[in-house]
């Protein structure tokens, strides 16, 4: 099934769960804690049929993490055929709102090839832009880039065993693992392999959005460190207040639900973000 159909199917659930959650998701909220949102989509997009070449209207998000008790939230654009003008919109974006946005970067390696060494340095350097979300495998141009820049880079793949090339010849680069390996359980034998490739490299981490068999994210969670795990929710599509109810029900110890909610992604961030 075409991701965009589990997303109509689900989103009538999505929507009563998350007016029913957000009250819990606010009284379970310490005090002192941060909550980073590490996965969520911004801005203009042209490459996908609806709702993914729409628009992600950074307001939804911003609401929502509100009711949630979310202070910051990770944003990249949705898909486009080419990214330097999307990239320089998320720019704007964080710039518009200040204090409750991250800005990474998009690039496609396969249309934008030759050029993303000029643009993500510009990205990252000029705009302040401070990491890379990815969809196809990145190829040797993106990665010595990445490394050159020490940003992280945020993975969707196509599937879960690309993470092996690309996390033993760039032990230097930081991957997070978009979907604990499966956007919306559709195999949920990639959430196997995610954890074991998790297990299998220090540079790889699991990030927890958008997982509906939830046992699965209750295996990472017992089988891996907790710095192994950080919080997204591939909003706003996909309610940001779900996502973070789920990570209550996990009912980690304080310091370990502080690392995956925001510890675990500060440290893989470049100094000042």
């Amino acid at each position: 099934m075409h991701r965009r159909d589990w997303l109509k199917a689900g989103a009538v659930l999505w929507g009563t769960l998350g007016s029913n959650l957000t009250a819990a998701a606010q009284n379970t909220k310490t005090k002192s804690s941060l909550i980073i949102d590490a996965h969520c989509h911004a801005g203009k997009g042209e490459a996908m049929a609806a709702p993914w070449s729409t628009f992600a209207d950074p307001e939804v998000t911003l609401g929502r993490a509100q009711e949630a008790g979310i202070d910051k939230t990770i944003i990249f654009p949705i898909n486009n055929p080419t990214y330097e003008r999307a990239n320089e919109e998320v720019a704007q974006i964080v710039k518009k709102y200040p204090g409750k946005f991250i800005g990474f970067a998009k690039h496609d390696p396969v249309t934008e090839a030759g050029k993303i060494k000029q643009l993500l340095s510009y990205e990252v350097k000029d705009l302040g832009l401070k990491g890379l979300k990815l969809h196809q495998l990145p190829t040797r141009e993106v990665l010595d880039v990445v490394a050159a820049l020490e940003i992280p880079i945020l993975f969707h793949p196509p599937k879960v065993a690309d993470y092996h090339m690309i996390a033993a010849t760039y032990p230097q680069i930081n991957f997070i693992l978009a979907h604990l390996g499966s956007f919306a359980s559709q195999n949920w034998s990639e959430h196997l392999q995610a954890i074991d490739v998790a297990r299998r490299y220090p540079n790889v981490y699991l990030e927890t959005s958008s997982v509906v068999f939830f046992e699965y994210l209750e295996m990472a969670a017992r089988e891996l460190p907790a710095e192994k795990l950080i919080f997204g929710t591939d909003g706003p599509l996909v309610d940001s207040r779900v996502e973070l109810y789920k990570i209550r029900l996990l009912k980690l110890s304080k310091e370990n639900e502080e690392k995956v909610l925001s510890g675990n992604i500060l440290r893989l961030l470049p100094t000042g973000a």
